[in-house]
């Protein structure tokens, strides 16, 4: 911080000591504030107190940190604009949500539902009937089929509790289309609703990584994770191909999952096909025009209660098409109890091939097995010499093509026809995708019989002193004190 700037101040004035901080930078303000004590002839002859003054940096570096961030994610987004994802997941950050509306206007934005119902006890605990609005206001926003269903009990939510007023509530209902089920449902996610560890990378290290994981030994950790990830998907795909599952039925249905779906899928679609056991399937009054049928189904919770869920299947019987407003298989991707319910009652075994999901079929080869890793002997293969060599002639003729537009014509032409060809032979990798998403890096540029094995020597990092107090610096209770 300039000193000169503080003697052009009036420090009397709390505005110019907001001018000053903001003038000066944000690393040096705490060695400035000794510098200001001298000037001004000690701490007492200070307008504020250090404690505000600390503050207020950390929120002026939380403002700024929050602005670069958002900066740098728009930069991010801005380079991936050519393969747009379908659908996003994030927490409930302001910064990210606009910059997705601004690089991705036609992606799928959702937050995360975890990290909102996780708000909950700092949110509400100050209310006198905190748990039983918790059990009501989680009741409402899982339980709630349709769009209408959900708007009336929230509206009942809020006049039973008197809590029309609350900032956070009325937040969160003006951005009910980004985290509320029933408003995402209609997109594939995958099953995936949270950032949380159970579904995201976070699980992937888990027993490999915790919070004092350093550095170094991330970098070695990694390579273990990723080649027990590796061979665990090598094993689930060879046990997939080469063994089955029993039906449990004799419903041609469940053969033709079991025909094309892995093991883990199949066991899933098993269960739905159990669940129809308690679904009770009943005609519209206006069945004939619209196709729509009732269906109840019996949810068992607790050791001996159960309670009753109606649900509306459509079904068209031109072209097998079978729709539930719970919409479970559009965001799931699975065919949920409901209408295989609705199907075998109006005598219909097999459905068409939209119903089974490329994502989960067992018979498909995909472009990202075929990356090369430090580890993997795949480079070693005909296969993996041939799909290296392939791949560095490819990037060769993307850079002479890349001079003019009747180039590059001529050259996505020529590879869109091989592409055709290779798919009618049989003899493509399977993903019916081009692998020019693969990652550049993953190919080297050596000759094939020039492969180095060699690793690199990984140091300790140098060690930086972190923010705050020291945790074994920090005051310790009573029982602390007594167990050591």
């Amino acid at each position: 911080m300039d000193m000169k700037v503080v003697e052009a101040k009036d420090l009397e004035d709390p505005s110019s000591i907001v001018e000053v901080l903001n003038e000066g930078e944000v690393g040096n303000m705490y060695n400035g504030e000794e510098k200001v004590k001298l000037e001004v002839g000690g701490h007492d002859n200070l307008p504020f107190l250090e404690k505000d003054c600390r503050n207020y940096i950390d929120k002026i570096t939380r403002l700024r940190l929050g602005e670069g961030g958002a900066t740098a994610i728009q930069n991010y987004f801005l380079k991936m604009q050519d393969c747009a994802p379908k659908s996003i997941i994030t927490n409930q950050d302001k910064a990210m949500k606009n910059a997705i509306e601004v690089v991705f206007p036609s992606t799928r934005h959702m937050w995360c539902l975890w990290h909102i119902m996780k708000k909950l006890p700092e949110k509400l605990r100050g209310y006198e009937e905190y748990e039983k609005m918790k059990f009501i206001l989680k009741n409402i926003v899982y339980e709630s089929i349709t769009l209408a269903v959900f708007e009336e009990r929230w509206s009942m939510f809020l006049e039973i509790f008197h809590v029309s007023s609350n900032e956070w509530l009325n937040g969160l209902y003006v951005e009910r289309q980004l985290w509320v089920p029933a408003f995402v449902k209609d997109i594939f996610w995958v099953g995936m609703s949270t950032t949380q560890r159970s579904e995201s990378m976070h699980a992937f290290f888990d027993g490999y990584i915790n919070s004092k994981t350093t550095l170094k030994q991330f970098v070695e950790q990694y390579e273990n994770a990723l080649r027990d990830k590796v061979e665990k998907e090598r094993h689930t795909d060879f046990n997939s191909l080469n063994t089955q599952i029993p039906c449990i039925t004799n419903y041609a249905i469940e053969k033709q999952f079991q025909a094309v779906y892995t093991n883990t899928k199949f066991r899933e679609f098993q269960q739905e096909v159990t669940g129809k056991l308690y679904c009770e399937v009943s005609l519209s009054p206006n069945n004939i025009l619209s196709g729509d049928f009732f269906v109840k189904e019996y949810v068992h919770f607790g050791e001996d209660k159960h309670r009753s869920v109606d649900f509306i299947v459509h079904l068209n019987e031109v072209n097998c098409e079978v729709n539930c407003n719970c919409r479970l298989f559009e965001s799931k991707g699975i065919l949920y109890q409901h209408a295989i319910a609705v199907l075998i009652r109006h005598g219909i075994f097999c459905v068409p091939d939209k119903y089974i999901l490329r994502h989960w079929r067992k018979d498909v080869k995909r472009c990202h097995t075929k990356v090369k890793i430090s580890y993997d002997n795949w480079d070693v293969k005909p296969e993996g010499q041939r799909f290296d060599k392939l791949c560095n002639s490819f990037y060769e003729v993307a850079d002479l093509a890349t001079n003019n537009e009747e180039t590059f014509c001529m050259v996505m032409e020529a590879i869109d026809c091989l592409k055709v060809k290779l798919t009618l032979d049989g003899s493509g990798c399977g993903s019916g995708q081009c692998c020019a998403n693969l990652i550049k890096d993953s190919v080297g540029n050596e000759d094939l019989n020039n492969t180095s094995n060699e690793k690199r020597n990984i140091l300790t990092p140098r060690v930086v002193r972190s923010k705050g107090r020291p945790p074994y610096k920090r005051k310790q209770s009573k029982v602390e004190q007594i167990i050591r």
